[in-house]
């Protein structure tokens, strides 16, 4: 059996754990939350959630007979990765979590991918490593979404749209059919995307436009 920690205590944490301990069935693996790392040790004073805070994610050493195997519940893509890297560089394994979710032919989930109640997928769809898709969130056939992206809830994505690498798309956001959204871009709340969004680009909008762009 496979015990699982979830990287983050805090709110999206606390969500992932009911998630998971309510409603997914594992993937046909056994496996049994095991608690949180967070090296905040007092976030979960006042919370009665049944699991303890076990250790800081960037200190804690995968316990081989435990069967430890990660969640990360983080919501900011870079702090993501910054969480996870001491675990994978320890050769920790990240599992991906797929709560009631419909999932068509040919999908690919990376590690460490969540996605929250009711996302549905088309086929041929590519999710790649450490993304998080929330809730009621629609994809369609040939999308590609590219690692540590965040999606929020209730979004819309036509078929063959591109989502680059640390992404984020806010909730009730639409993206048309065959549109690019670039690296480290931000898609704001219920923006509706009628052509590419460049690297580092911010756009809000019916119709989108860009109204802040980092270098890259």
């Amino acid at each position: 059996m496979e015990r699982v920690l979830i990287i983050g205590a805090g709110g999206w944490g606390r969500e992932v754990l009911h998630q998971m301990t309510h409603d997914d069935a594992g993937h046909g693996v056994d496996w049994v939350v095991g608690g949180f790392l967070d090296s905040r040790t007092q976030i979960l004073d006042g919370y009665d959630v049944g699991v303890p805070i076990v250790g800081d994610p960037m200190t804690y050493v995968p316990d081989v007979e435990k069967n430890d195997v990660f969640v990360c519940a983080l919501g900011d893509p870079r702090e993501r990765q910054k969480y996870a890297r001491p675990i994978l560089e320890k050769g920790g394994r990240f599992i991906p979590v797929c709560t009631q979710s419909f999932l068509s032919a040919r999908v690919h989930l990376g590690q460490g991918s969540f996605l929250g109640h009711w996302v549905h997928s088309g086929p041929d769809v590519w999710i790649g490593d450490f993304v998080q898709i929330q809730a009621l969130t629609m994809l369609g056939h040939d999308v590609r979404i590219g690692d540590y992206a965040h999606i929020g809830a209730q979004v819309f994505m036509g078929g063959g749209v591109r989502i680059g690498d640390f992404a984020i798309v806010h909730p009730r956001a639409t993206i048309l059919p065959g549109m690019s959204v670039g690296d480290n871009a931000v898609v704001g709340a219920g923006a509706v995307v009628l052509k590419d969004v460049p690297a580092g680009a911010t756009v809000f909008g019916n119709p989108a436009k860009v109204i802040f762009h980092k270098p890259e």
